[in-house]
């Protein structure tokens, strides 16, 4: 492997093209926003193909957008690739970004956005034939990999494989837990934070750290607790076909968020200057036993593990603190990224063999301690606290519903995955960290749901 095919395009410095007009709007989940370049996947490609190009004597490059910096600046990446590259005479070429949203919605103004890449949020689930290549139908693909519907079209056509798939659930330092006394994983958001306060009095650790700096990405994390909190697979189905109000006070929004705001209203528990935390050295301060708790993905596990030094035993995860009315717990699995293949790719064959490679081949989710896309891969060890919860991914939307979602929160404004400046979370952490109390947040959740309402009676009648 040549070192010299490792690129890590951090600056933006390199996109000389505007995006006004191209994407709009932002996400960090499977929704997408609105965009309508012109082009058209064509559904017909070969479901899976595993088909390589003919070599040529000349070696063929793949250029692959991620947003993995740290991967391909340690040069893990790179190794994990060899084999493909060896197997099909080619070369793999990463292209990081840590903007990775905005500086590819960039790229993606024009014919030039790599042979794969990991799909943005941005793109809303209507327009992923205009920029990607379909693998298949969503019952070719549903049969190998987890998580098929995750960026599939109203056609049932998928434009994604997921590179692995995360345990909702909360990180948290073992042994700070342990020195607080607590001998026992919170079940209730009550108990949550009586357990940080309990740490704020025994320990000199930051019981929970907000990483509010990068709230843009960073408050989305609260938002993958939603339908664990449900204990519903179905939860979203429902809103949408019984039209409930979306923080109805018995649902997965309202605990959700009523947590976050209890907990950011709460003073004591949390670092004290919320503008400037830092993503990098939390993952040293956690494995130093100076933060005691994050609401992250289980695809975070790996990266505090790295960085713990001789305390990476230390590095635990624990369920959303959340019991369903039956008495159990639950916690729902859902895809990380997705990888797709650009429709301007000039080898479509191989970049779709690689992405099918890089999900069922390559290892990657599973030394990223996440739980691979593959129907047949094993749940990770670092999941082991959720013996006792009920794991499940949630139920794709019916025919008349694909997309729906989408479309609704895009129209509302709500933002469920947005971090601008106008979104509701941001809101909600702002006026909790102001004290402003219960009547501020039940005034949030109501703007939401008037908005919610109208989007859904627009689109779906009332």
């Amino acid at each position: 492997m040549k070192t010299g095919k490792l690129l890590s395009a951090v600056l933006a410095a390199i996109m000389s093209v505007s995006t006004m007009g191209l994407l709009t709007g932002c996400g960090g989940s499977d929704s997408g926003s609105s965009a309508a370049p012109s082009g058209n996947g064509g559904a017909e490609s070969k479901a899976g193909s595993s088909e390589a190009a003919e070599p040529s004597g000349e070696k063929v490059t793949l250029e692959v957008l991620t947003n993995r910096t740290d991967r391909v600046q340690d040069g893990s990446l790179d190794k994990l690739t060899d084999p493909f590259e060896e197997a099909n005479n080619c070369e793999i070429k990463y292209v990081a970004y840590e903007d990775y949203a905005g500086s590819v919605s960039t790229r993606m103004g024009t014919d030039d956005y790599g042979d794969v890449l990991c799909i943005p949020d941005d793109v809303a689930l209507a327009d992923l034939k205009n920029f990607f290549e379909p693998f298949g139908t969503y019952d070719d693909i549903s049969a190998k990999y987890r998580w098929a519907d995750a960026k599939m079209d109203a056609d049932k056509n998928v434009y994604g494989i997921s590179t692995g798939g995360n345990a909702v659930g909360i990180l948290y330092n073992k042994k700070v837990w342990s020195d607080a006394g607590i001998t026992a994983m919170p079940k209730t958001p009550d108990e949550f934070i009586t357990d940080l306060k309990q740490i704020k009095e025994k320990t000199e650790a930051i019981p929970l750290y907000t990483e509010y700096a990068a709230a843009d990405w960073t408050l989305n994390q609260w938002g993958n607790l939603v339908n664990s909190a449900s204990g519903n697979p179905n939860y979203e189905n429902d809103i949408l076909e019984k039209k409930l109000d979306l923080f109805a006070k018995d649902g997965g929004y309202y605990q959700t968020y009523k947590l976050m705001f209890d907990i950011f209203s709460t003073p004591g528990i949390l670092e004290e200057d919320h503008a400037n935390t830092d993503w990098e050295s939390s993952k040293v301060w956690f494995g130093e036993g100076k933060i005691a708790t994050l609401v992250m993905g289980s695809w975070a596990i790996s990266q505090f593990q790295e960085n713990a030094g001789d305390n990476v035993a230390d590095i635990g995860y624990m369920p959303a603190p959340f019991t369903a009315a039956d008495g159990k717990q639950y916690a729902e699995t859902s895809s990380d990224f997705c990888m797709g293949v650009s429709k301007h790719s000039k080898n479509v064959d191989l970049a779709k063999k690689f992405v099918e490679w890089f999900a069922s081949e390559s290892g990657f989710a599973q030394k990223e301690g996440m739980i691979g896309s593959a129907l047949n891969s094993q749940m990770p060890d670092n999941l082991s606290a959720f013996q006792d919860t009920v794991t499940f991914s949630k139920t794709s939307a019916p025919d008349n519903l694909i997309g729906k979602w989408d479309e609704i929160d895009k129209e509302s404004g709500v933002g469920i995955w947005d971090g601008s400046n106008d979104n509701f979370k941001l809101k909600m952490a702002e006026a909790a960290f102001a004290g402003k109390g219960e009547s501020e947040f039940e005034a949030i959740i109501k703007e939401a749901n008037e908005k919610w309402a109208a989007a859904r009676d627009k689109i779906l009648g009332k």
